[in-house]
């Protein structure tokens, strides 16, 4: 409570809305009570409807009749008077003249971007200049614009400001850098006959979406009157310069106020302003501006008089009904209304104040994080202003965090705990790959490389070669509160900044100490104190398995351990991450009769697949899976429809058949392993092997039992050995114990430890009366005690060591139930 009382002392009259109709805990605790157990930070990304907005909007829906407003009805009529409504209010909002400025609904911010980008009168003269921090549907107007000849060139902009703190005056205070001029076209001009009749575009964001840095919209008069001092006589500088502002973010704190800065095209997005409807933007454009735009399609709502079978078509003189195509969403319309009257009655300025005075207080507490050896902790991009203001702050907040070694925490890292712990956001580049490259130091040979190691948007390569290839983003909105930034901050502080677990020190040292070798491990071997407790193959990829007393091993694990997998009719591979309800359906495998036995609760019969490879197929095909090609072979229409029906979506069943690449496995054999080179491996993620131990599973209910009782006093949470679907589960020695292996027998079979498991959101996935439910337990307990760069192990990777045999099956190679385990340390 007091950490609450010093935040209100510095931030008191900005927080809250302390002069609007309600306070910021009276709109939590009515209009959003869907997040009392969530914590909503990326709204930059789309912010939140509120459930009074949509309670009225359901009213209105439910209570009026809005027709198509291509008609004369009445309900058309109804509709064609709150289109008009609404968009005098867009241009309301924007302080736009509807003298001299339309608004025109698209799809979203980028179908607008879009319509510019076509239509602009291009010309092998013309210039399309734009800020880095520039999103990428801003980037894809370049595309229309070198197509057309047009040069393309990128520019880093700064505003110059004096000793005291005061900006200059307004031609003078910005400089810029420019980049690389980008053409394709040699017919164009040569830059010295460039003539000045062309016309050229200057894009640039109100907000950065990435760091949250906001720019000058003195820049929309500095380019239309002063470009050649801008560009500092450029050859580029000629001709009539537009401006374009993606407000698509900046909107929701700061709208530009187009009767001081007239830009000429303005893009907007609804649900980033107050969350519905999604999939309607607009663009406000200057009346002159639009005039010059080259429209060429024509649709319904468009043309005045068309004639069908002769090339004749009148379009229809309003700028509205010139570019808005066919049938406008004229409920999505309806109901942006409902938003804006949320806006207005807590005002834009109050919102601003409240949003920046979180973001403001979340800087100071992460950049003063340290660890114990000093080093900090946060690296924060972009603006470090930390006074409350309006002015050049955001309600964004974009880092990265370092570990006590000067090394990066990755990006997924982050993301992945603060989902065990409730809390929502963002990482990665959030489409905008020149602010991405600009504050994190990536030249293009880095980009490139990160390419070529396989890293694009969205995907779990966060750092390569040393360097993050994103960030973090926290972003508040409008219903954002004290509770949401101090719960962020303690989850960092708790998860990022505490001491290394004893489990993190151990494992560090000995993974660069003791190399993992094969060699001679044969006379290293003494009794762990450990035996085999169950053995449970896994025939269907992510379907439940079946244990057994004894098992052959075959060249590629247990035998027929993941040979099957099934796939939609798209080709994506199906898992219990996609579809939980594959873990209903159970396998059994007969050896005598050779037959795989299937079952599931959606299906009335049980199903029997033979395990001769030339039964029941349809001939072969290609797939590709953890980097890796497979040939597999295919299944009868009978077979896939009872799949199908099982898992509730078109699928097909698929069978391993040859597999022809292998991922290389990290020299050091170190964490985040992909699989090994060095074996042959079914549909398995990693290795043909997954070991538990019982007294590992053990220390981990106890650890589970102690935090339900600190968190709710409810009853224990247990997880089973089999909830992290091991293939191995071995007893009788010491919790973790595994962790130390390097290579052992069981029975008269050799195995390699290729280290620990890395554990993902399916081990929170259990069943209930047949339901399949998920929790955050147990890898929120795991992630607290066994997390090692950005992986949470548990368990133990095996690979069977063959002894070089290519044959496959090995008649003298079992496994069996109550073998002793011989082991090298």
């Amino acid at each position: 409570m007091e950490e609450k009382e010093e935040f209100l002392k510095e931030f008191g009259d900005y927080y809250g809305y302390p002069n609007g109709p309600k306070t910021i805990d009276e709109i939590r605790a009515t209009e959003f009570k869907r997040l009392q157990d969530t914590v909503y930070l990326d709204h930059a990304g789309a912010t939140l409807y509120s459930e009074l907005q949509m309670e009225a909007i359901f009213k209105d829906l439910t209570t009026s009749v809005y027709g198509n407003p291509h008609s004369q009805s009445d309900s058309s009529s109804a509709t064609s008077e709150i289109v008009r409504e609404a968009r005098q209010q867009v241009l309301s909002y924007c302080n736009a003249s509807p003298k001299d400025y339309k608004c025109i609904f698209t799809s979203g911010a980028t179908a607008a971007l879009k319509l510019i980008g076509e239509n602009f009168p291009w010309s092998s003269q013309s210039s399309f200049m734009y800020t880095m921090e520039n999103h990428n549907s801003v980037l894809g107007i370049r595309e229309y614009a070198l197509s057309q000849g047009a040069t393309a060139f990128a520019v880093d902009v700064r505003e110059a400001v004096h000793q005291d703190g005061a900006s200059k005056s307004p031609v003078t205070s910005v400089k810029i850098t420019q980049h690389p001029v980008q053409r394709r076209s040699e017919a164009g001009m040569l830059e010295g006959e460039l003539t000045g009749d062309a016309y050229n575009l200057f894009a640039f964001p109100s907000e950065c979406n990435f760091s949250g840095s906001r720019f000058n919209l003195e820049l929309v008069k500095i380019v239309k009157q002063n470009a050649e001092k801008f560009l500092e006589g450029s050859p580029y500088s000629k001709g009539r310069w537009m401006v374009l502002i993606d407000a698509a973010k900046g909107c929701a704190t700061q709208p530009p106020d187009l009767s001081l800065y007239p830009a000429d095209f303005v893009v907007i997005s609804f649900y980033k302003l107050f969350g519905y409807p999604t999939g309607l933007g607009a663009l406000i454009i200057r009346n002159d501006s639009a005039k010059l735009l080259k429209k060429t399609y024509f649709s319904g709502g468009t043309v005045a008089a068309s004639i069908a079978d002769i090339d004749f078509v009148r379009k229809r003189e309003g700028i509205e009904e010139h570019f808005e195509d066919g049938t406008i969403s004229f409920l999505s319309i309806a109901s942006i209304l409902h938003g804006f009257k949320i806006l207005n009655s807590l005002t834009v300025s109050a919102m601003c104040r409240h949003m920046t005075s979180l973001a403001m207080f979340l800087k100071k507490k992460l950049l003063a994080l340290q660890h114990e050896n000093g080093v900090r902790v946060c690296t924060i991009y972009g603006n470090h202003n930390l006074k409350a203001s309006c002015r050049g702050s955001s309600s964004i907040v974009s880092f990265n965090l370092k570990r006590r070694d000067d090394s990066w925490f990755g990006y997924r890292e982050v993301e992945k705990l603060a989902s065990l712990s409730g809390i929502q956001l963002r990482t990665g580049c959030f489409c905008n790959p020149g602010a991405c490259a600009k504050y994190l130091g990536l030249s293009h040979l880095d980009l490139l490389s990160n390419l070529e190691a396989g890293h694009i948007c969205w995907d779990d390569n966060d750092v390569i070669n040393g360097k993050p290839t994103g960030a973090v983003r926290v972003s508040f909105g409008y219903m954002s509160t004290y509770e949401d930034a101090k719960i962020f901050i303690d989850f960092i502080r708790s998860s990022f900044v505490s001491m290394p677990s004893e489990f993190e020190k151990v494992y560090l040292v000995r993974s660069k100490s003791n190399p993992y070798t094969d060699e001679g491990f044969e006379n290293q071997l003494s009794s762990s104190g450990c035996y085999l407790k169950s053995i449970t193959i896994y025939p269907i990829k992510s379907c439940a398995g079946f244990s057994v007393e004894s098992w052959p091993l075959s060249s590629t694990g247990l035998q027929y351990d993941r040979e099957w997998l099934l796939k939609s009719l798209t080709g994506e591979i199906l898992t219990q991450k996609k579809v939980p309800e594959m873990s209903l359906i159970s396998t059994f495998i007969n050896l005598n009769q050779q037959m795989l036995f299937v079952d599931s609760p959606r299906c009335k019969g049980k199903l029997q697949i033979k395990l001769d490879s030339d039964s029941y197929t349809c001939g072969k095909e290609e797939i590709y899976l953890h980097t890796q090609r497979y040939e597999v072979q295919c299944y009868e229409n009978e077979i896939n429809q009872w799949f199908s029906n099982a898992v509730g979506q078109p699928c097909t069943l698929v069978r391993c058949g040859d597999s022809q690449h292998f991922c290389s496995l990290s020299k050091d054999r170190s964490t985040g392993m992909c699989r090994d080179k060095d074996s042959k491996v079914n549909f398995a993620n990693e290795a043909q092997f997954l070991l538990i131990s019982e007294e590992s599973v053990s220390d981990l209910n106890n650890r589970l039992c102690s935090n339900t009782e600190k968190r709710s006093g409810g009853a224990p949470l247990y997880v089973n050995p089999m909830r992290f679907r091991p293939n191995l589960v071995i007893s009788g020695g010491k919790p973790y114990s595994e962790d130390g292996w390097r290579n052992l027998k069981i029975g008269n079979a050799h195995f390699t430890s290729l280290g620990g498991c890395n554990r993902c959101q399916m081990i929170n996935f259990y069943h209930q009366t047949g339901r399949v439910l998920k929790t955050k337990e147990p890898l929120a307990t795991l992630a607290s005690y066994r997390r090692v760069k950005g992986k949470i192990l548990f368990g133990i990777l095996l690979r069977y060591d063959s002894s070089g045999n290519k044959t496959g099956l090995y008649t003298d190679s079992w496994l069996k139930v109550g073998e002793e385990i011989y082991i090298s340390e």
